[in-house]
């Protein structure tokens, strides 16, 4: 429910934006807030746990096809990235925390780790690129920052959470070392 309420007050954000004023740029992190437990909705609405329909890129790609919507698109993508990131890291892929497609059912483990890993990495992607290709570089690292502190702190607290920093710092540290 919590998602939710950010994700509303991501939209109220973005309603009267034009060419991503400051409010769009508060839109991105409250919408990232918001997709680290989005996914999970799923138990709500009856689908199963571990959906496919909400643990992927779908709802931040249906965002992103109207660029008026692309602060809560870009900050969703890269909140479901973190959730998506942290189911990677299961106690055991097997049963509740195996993907399972509507009208099929699990697509077993190693499939499980393909479609998590996969959209984990497509939905980080993707809110990078629309945040970047909107906003000045200052306003990108800012609003990043912002979303780096909102992922350790969602990563720190989860299950999965603790590799999932590990890889994510490892990467980070590996672009920053390709760079020099």
């Amino acid at each position: 429910m919590d998602a939710l309420l950010f994700l509303l007050a991501a939209w109220l954000l973005t309603l009267g934006a034009r060419h991503w004023p400051p409010a769009a740029l508060v839109a991105v992190p409250l919408a990232a807030l918001g997709g680290t437990t989005l996914p999970d909705l799923d138990l709500a609405l009856g689908l199963g746990h571990r959906s496919g329909l909400t643990h992927s890129l779908l709802l931040p790609v249906v965002l992103a096809c109207q660029p008026r919507w692309w602060p809560v698109a870009a900050g969703l993508a890269l909140g479901v990235g973190l959730h998506l990131s942290a189911d990677c890291f299961p106690n055991g892929m097997r049963g509740f925390a195996t993907v399972k497609l509507p009208g099929a059912g699990s697509i077993g483990a190693g499939w499980s780790y393909v479609w998590l890993a996969v959209n984990a990495v497509a939905s980080l992607a993707l809110g990078a690129w629309v945040l970047a290709r909107e906003t000045s570089v200052a306003a990108t690292a800012a609003v990043l920052g912002a979303v780096v502190a909102i992922g350790v702190g969602y990563l720190w607290v989860t299950d999965g959470g603790w590799p999932a920093l590990l890889v994510f710092t490892g990467a980070g540290w590996a672009v920053v070392r390709r760079r020099r």
